[in-house]
């Protein structure tokens, strides 16, 4: 994925699809609606819509899950036969197909996983918003505390998932088939502490899981058996208490893998083992995930105290360029000892857009759509002192052109699409999200001039008293959020590393015009 130098027009995927959970067990899902005409008098911002091509999130089903808090969600794709097969009905794939590696377009929801405290594990129909069953975890493993398809809903993944993995407050693993939701394997590896997070590999082969006791355990999920144990450093030499594993999450192409524990992340290179980026920030790392493509990659983290930092990964072409990484303060920390309401519980990546898209949730249950792509691009991109070869333009004209170019690039090195809030008191505790890019999602700025706001849609329009008091909802989260848009600032770094950046940035920049200049030169 390139990097664009320009600011690029966000864009929706084309179907993206929001659950959260809450302390009091109640799920809330979002789904994808197209704008229409009739709604133009109630929109809140009709310049976001035009730029999403008037697609935005609608509260779709709000329903009471489990007894106690909503530990942990996962949401899988359903496979869909080409139109014309099968006489024109659907038809799901076995088994046998998925093994024997033919697959079928995944572009529509399948099932939704909740483990909650209450030591059930609830299976939902998408498409129906119908409850498909309901299980009890096994005798004496306790509460699910994270959950996982195998495979997972990703665009890099080989197909439908056929399994599941629940991790368990006993320290445990449960390995059950979909099809039938029969245990295959109850997969031992962490102490008593409890299982904090799971991800499966996109092959869904493997998968990585982080505990409560300070280990991270890499399963081989074809023979059913753990490959690897890897344990944290101390917390400090006179204890052997380790800090618990709060995330880990894979990149889409599988190739790279973080991890987060108190303040510290790390990301590693799956063949070499080699760490890619090993920081400590100002506060506690709650969830992180991977933007960004082959050219770029990016880890976003959502902290406690409200800041969302996105980080350099991905090596870049130019030799020395791997020792530089580089951070950008996406939105800026809250300005106060305790961030309460408006801490970053959760983050999820979204297929789809300019890839670059999350969607986020705070304590205060306000949930976002965000295009982190403008503080990528100002990472690779930014403005630098050697970054012209000798032109015939002034330095005092440059200089200026530069100064607007930074404010512009300050403003939109995060652009929050959509905002949506799940009532007031509602306190989110997990979050887990599906999308479709669809075939016609690319950045075609010409496509994206048109905008479908003058085209008739199919949907209907809700009662007034249902809409207004959605709107009022929507209308208080970006209030809040826009109070931190637009405060977006570089992380401080030290003058002599400040310097080497720029020379790097500079080099990265010249070698993307010169590449730039090629396909030009082949196209024309």
């Amino acid at each position: 994925m390139t990097i664009k130098t320009e600011a690029t027009t966000s864009r929706f995927p084309s179907r993206l699809i929001v659950i959260a959970g809450t302390y009091d067990g109640v799920l809330a899902g979002w789904d994808t609606v197209q704008h229409t005409r009739e709604q133009d008098e109630h929109d809140i911002d009709l310049k976001l819509l035009r730029r999403n091509d008037g697609k935005h999130l609608k509260l779709s089903f709000a329903m009471a899950a489990h007894e106690g808090s909503v530990r942990c969600l996962d949401v899988a794709s359903a496979a869909v036969p080409p139109s014309g097969a099968n006489g024109g009905k659907k038809r799901p794939r076995s088994d046998n197909e998925h093994e024997a590696g033919q697959t079928m377009p995944l572009h529509e929801p399948g099932a939704l996983l909740s483990g909650g405290f209450d030591e059930t594990i609830n299976v939902f129909h998408l498409q129906k918003h119908a409850q498909a069953g309901e299980l009890k975890t096994p005798d004496d493993l306790g509460s699910p505390l994270c959950c996982s398809f195998a495979p997972p809903s990703t665009s890099a993944s080989v197909g439908p998932p056929t399994h599941a993995l629940v991790g368990l407050t006993s320290g445990k693993i449960v390995l059950y088939k979909k099809r039938d939701w029969s245990v295959q394997h109850v997969l031992s590896g962490h102490d008593e502490g409890g299982v904090q997070c799971l991800a499966v590999h996109p092959t869904g082969r493997m998968a990585l899981s982080g505990g409560r006791d300070g280990k991270i355990v890499l399963w081989d999920l074809m023979k059913g058996r753990l490959a690897f144990v890897y344990k944290l450093p101390s917390m400090g030499k006179k204890t052997k208490r380790k800090e618990a594993v709060n995330h880990i999450v894979w990149s889409a192409d599988g190739n790279r893998y973080a991890f987060c524990y108190g303040t510290k992340i790390t990301a590693r290179d799956v063949a070499s083992g080699d760490d890619l980026l090993d920081v400590d920030i100002p506060s506690r790392v709650n969830q992180l995930a991977f933007i960004g493509g082959p050219e770029g990659m990016f880890l976003a983290a959502a902290c406690d105290d409200g800041g969302l930092p996105v980080l350099e990964v991905g090596q870049l072409e130019e030799e020395g360029d791997a020792n530089t990484r580089r951070a950008i303060m996406a939105i800026e920390p809250v300005d106060k000892l305790v961030a309460g309401d408006d801490r970053l519980k959760c983050i999820r990546a979204v297929d789809g857009g300019s890839g670059f898209l999350v969607v986020t949730a705070n304590s205060g249950g306000v949930v976002s759509v965000m295009d982190l792509e403008g503080a990528a691009r100002m990472m690779l991109t930014g403005s630098t002192e050697d970054e012209s070869d000798g032109g015939e333009e002034s330095g005092s004209e440059n200089a200026a052109d530069n100064d607007e170019d930074s404010a512009e690039e300050l403003e939109m090195a995060v652009d929050i699409l959509d905002t949506v809030r799940l009532g007031s008191g509602a306190r989110i505790t997990n979050l887990t999200a599906w999308s479709y890019a669809g075939e016609d999602d690319i950045d075609d700025e010409d496509d994206v001039e048109e905008s479908s706001l003058a085209s008739e849609s199919a949907s209907d329009v809700d009662d007034g008293e249902e809409e207004s008091i959605e709107e009022k909802e929507v209308a208080t989260a970006k209030k809040t959020q826009g109070k931190r848009k637009d405060s977006t600032s570089k992380i401080e770094l030290d003058a002599e590393t400040v310097e080497k950046a720029r020379k790097l940035v500079g080099q990265a920049k010249k070698h993307q015009q010169r590449k730039k200049k090629k396909l030009e030169s082949k196209t024309g």
